[in-house]
């Protein structure tokens, strides 16, 4: 477990903590209380370095029974507005974050709706673009397509990453046809992609065994000066093999070296059993 800075008590000024290294969840949260008992109260900013931290800390079940209430994010919310501090939209990303983390999607969205209500906290990007995560982890690619078509109605408009994961998704539930106009729509937005949006194309088309897709993408890839890395051509190379076309293949992982791309275990063994496979078929 990783290292977390937070505030320590400065017996000179209140609210005006150095920092001090803190390795669990519970003694973050000690420092938390000890913090809502201060008067002045420390800065916003110093409570939601702590929710982002234990968040990062990736132990929210923890933070659930150090409260003991309904839910760490309406309980921290509340202890907030009881105080008369404000939360901004960097204490709602990261309590959103944190459901996700404990894949509570509903609960995430729950919060993310309560910020759209609220005239005071707009959500950015950075929330939009984790509550589309969290859909796309549960294999709601409509909820993540839905809120990627609010994104357009607001200020924050959809990024990479957002079409990018939903792509990737929707590969991934063989859904491709659907992947490819949202990515034909991604390029006409102006949004260029990159080689992780490829590659979940690639993966997509592949396992479909549409090798001819597979290679013009790749071929497009280097048109545009994007650099393929293993993935991009051993999902290839997997897919000419199960058709039977190892001379192709070998073609590929020749392409890969002279581009000083190492072929892992992965690749060979897919030569390997495609070999196999072809001998059989030509007994």
């Amino acid at each position: 477990m990783g290292c977390v800075e937070l505030p320590r008590k400065n017996p000179t000024r209140a609210g005006s903590e150095k920092l001090t290294n803190i390795t669990t969840v519970e003694n973050a949260f000690n420092v938390f209380d000890r913090m809502l008992q201060k008067r002045p109260l420390p800065s916003l900013v110093r409570f939601t370095q702590i929710l982002t931290q234990v968040a990062k800390l990736k132990h929210y079940s923890a933070v659930i029974s150090l409260y003991n209430q309904m839910g760490f994010s309406l309980s921290v919310l509340g202890k907030f507005f009881k105080l008369g501090l404000e939360p901004n939209v960097l204490t709602f990303n990261t309590l959103i974050n944190g459901y996700l983390l404990e894949h509570r999607v509903a609960e995430a969205a729950a919060l993310f709706h309560k910020m759209m209500r609220a005239g005071n906290w707009k959500p950015n990007v950075v929330t939009f673009g984790t509550l589309i995560m969290g859909f796309c982890m549960r294999g709601n690619n409509c909820a993540a397509i839905q809120l990627l078509r609010k994104m357009e109605e607001r200020p924050c408009k959809p990024d990479l990453v957002a079409y990018s994961r939903i792509i990737d998704s929707l590969c991934k539930d063989t859904q491709v046809v659907d992947a490819l106009n949202l990515f034909s729509e991604m390029i006409s937005k102006g949004i260029a992609p990159n080689v992780i949006t490829y590659n979940s194309l690639m993966n997509g088309v592949c396992k479909l065994g549409e090798w001819k897709e597979a290679t013009r993408l790749l071929n497009e890839t280097v048109s545009k000066n994007i650099v393929p890395d293993v993935f991009t051509f051993k999902v290839l190379v997997d897919t000419l093999c199960k058709e039977g076309m190892v001379v192709e293949a070998e073609g590929v992982v020749e392409m890969m070296i002279q581009r000083d791309i190492e072929p892992d275990m992965v690749t060979y063994n897919s030569l390997m059993d495609g070999w196999l496979l072809f001998a059989r078929r030509n007994r």
